[in-house]
């Protein structure tokens, strides 16, 4: 027993001599307080807690058992033992099977019996405790998800402007509540990890872990020792066991960020933990079972990638089971006002700064803008302008965006894009004529070519810049 800390025990008894003889049997292992009442006793512990209350059965005022029914409500943690001489072992097994009893010991009692009894009641109350608290980390953590989720994504008001996240949310609230393996698709800065905690916090697993992985982060050589974990001594360096992140989701979501990153000979492995639900740390010779939902995520095209051998198609439709697709900031710019106002709001009451806004030049040029970085560049462009804004309001020039001169070309000179022979050699062949084909069909137009090719006008213009196109 550790020699600095000793368990504190109430004991409850109306005879004084019964409470100095617990005293003396006990106080030098616990640390014993007493009460004559179950009065007394309330008292006591309105003001310090007790992992254990042990209380006599016949008391006058309030039994033992009373005592036990108040503090079930009042200190639910506290395990309550009852100690009694008399023969009532249907009432005390009643109040045992109703959960106001742990447990009961006949009188006379002998020290060395009681002893391991008593000890068993405090491991039963570190357990109690150590459960309660991971409940309630977990409560917690799942009440910071879905209020993190509610503010930044801020669907609740974005579902009312925006038809292409509406039907993206509505999709996620069918998918939520199930087991199946998700897919998201988007571009970077879009939001896919905040959905895929959406998903998470929306499902029977919200109060499990939430593992998010990023899989372009994680050097090759030491991916499957990530993925799975592995034993001790499995390579040099393998000093003790590892944990790998299908364990630490065990029982939640585990969300792989950037899958298409994933080498060929992991998805292989990936492969068979879908398909057997079962992983196998590395160096071990045993399998262990896993219990997890896999939520992926990409802003590549998966079909292109299992065309080009670079990623496997029975793992590509293992994974895509829900396909859901996110929409870009430039594809819903009726929601740039909320968010930009949202995020406003939110520097300043980190800034302390109420008084700084943004004027309508400012708003008008946010909704212009194409955002190829979506929704974090939106947020980064208006945190650095709170940062550096000399007055309360915000003016087009403090934003930094550089699209003054993109806004003023809108056409491609056609003679000069056929006549430059020399780029051809600087751009792949495929793209080139893309992007010449697309130019054509919209007659020179930069903004109908990027929405024929799929994507934002912002890219299409700095990639025909790069090249001296424009």
């Amino acid at each position: 027993m550790d020699d600095t800390f000793r368990p504190a025990i109430l004991y409850v008894d109306d005879e004084q001599a019964n409470l100095d003889t617990f005293k003396r049997a006990f106080g030098a292992d616990y640390a014993v307080k007493t009460a004559l009442s179950g009065k007394e006793a309330l008292e006591v512990l309105n003001k310090e807690d007790f992992p254990l209350v042990i209380a006599d059965q016949r008391m006058p005022g309030m039994t033992g058992i009373e005592l036990c029914e108040r503090l079930m409500v009042a200190k639910p943690q506290t395990v309550r033992m009852i100690l009694t001489a008399f023969t009532e072992t249907q009432m005390l097994l009643d109040a045992i099977n109703r959960g106001h009893v742990h447990d009961y010991v006949v009188k006379p009692w002998r020290k060395s019996e009681l002893k391991p009894v008593l000890e068993r009641a405090f491991d039963q109350y570190k357990e109690r405790t150590r459960k309660l608290k991971e409940l309630e980390e977990r409560a917690a953590q799942a009440g910071r998800l879905k209020e993190e989720i509610k503010q930044i994504y801020n669907y609740e008001q974005i579902i009312g402007t925006s038809s292409g996240l509406k039907e993206v949310i509505e999709v996620v609230r069918k998918v939520a509540p199930t087991d199946s393996t998700v897919l998201l698709f988007g571009e970077t800065g879009s939001g896919k990890e905040l959905l895929a905690r959406m998903i998470h916090a929306e499902s029977k697993r919200k109060h499990g872990p939430f593992e998010p992985v990023h899989c372009a982060a994680i050097p090759v050589t030491l991916m499957e020792s990530e993925f799975f974990g592995h034993e001790k001594g499995a390579f040099t360096g393998a000093d003790r066991t590892h944990r790998g992140y299908f364990e630490m989701a065990q029982g939640g979501s585990l969300f792989l960020d950037e899958i298409s990153e994933i080498p060929l000979e992991i998805q292989v492995k990936l492969l068979r933990v879908i398909q057997e639900k079962e992983i196998q740390r590395l160096g071990g010779n045993s399998f262990m079972p896993v219990d997890v939902r896999l939520i992926g995520a990409t802003n590549k095209d998966l079909k292109q990638e299992v065309a080009k051998g670079r990623f496997r198609e029975d793992l590509y439709y293992r994974l895509n089971v829900i396909e859901i697709a996110l929409p870009s900031l430039r594809e819903r710019k009726q929601d740039i006002p909320i968010l930009a106002n949202y995020f406003l709001e939110k520097l300043k009451t980190e800034r302390a700064d109420p008084n700084i806004a943004l004027s309508q030049k400012a708003m008008d040029l946010l909704t212009r803008y194409d955002w190829p970085g979506n929704i974090r560049e939106l947020k980064n462009i208006l945190e650095r302008a709170v940062i550096l804004s000399p007055g309360p309001e915000i003016e087009p020039e403090e934003l930094n965006l550089n699209i003054k001169e993109m806004f003023e070309t809108e056409h491609v000179d056609l003679n000069r894009l056929e006549s430059t022979e020399s780029l051809r050699s600087q751009i792949q062949k495929e793209e080139m004529h893309r992007f010449s084909e697309a130019l054509k069909k919209a007659n020179g137009n930069l903004s109908e070519a990027a929405r024929i090719l799929g994507i934002a006008r912002s890219t299409l213009f700095y990639r025909l810049k790069k090249y001296h196109l424009i």
